[in-house]
């Protein structure tokens, strides 16, 4: 049903260079074609330099926590300011 080259872009895979570790990253077929993230790796490595967490933490300009496959996690609220 699908092409020889879907199967292909599927079963691609990639190794850290930093780690040798094996990497991973998000995929969605929206129907016209694979949209791919950037590979990354649990050791916080990133294909995508904007993505590479090896060093540390990032934030974008809103103060999201970056993480190495393209995701960003919201500022925390602390409990307390919950609780009031």
């Amino acid at each position: 049903m699908f092409s020889d080259a879907y199967y292909a872009e599927l079963r691609r895979t990639m190794d850290c260079p930093r780690c040798l570790t094996p990497t991973s990253r998000d995929e969605v077929d929206n129907g016209v074609g694979i949209i791919c993230g950037p590979f990354g790796c649990p050791c916080g490595w990133s294909e995508c330099a904007e993505y590479d967490v090896s060093g540390g933490p990032k934030l974008d300009e809103h103060g999201y926590e970056l993480d190495q496959w393209g995701g960003a996690t919201p500022p925390q609220i602390l409990e307390s300011e919950i609780r009031r």
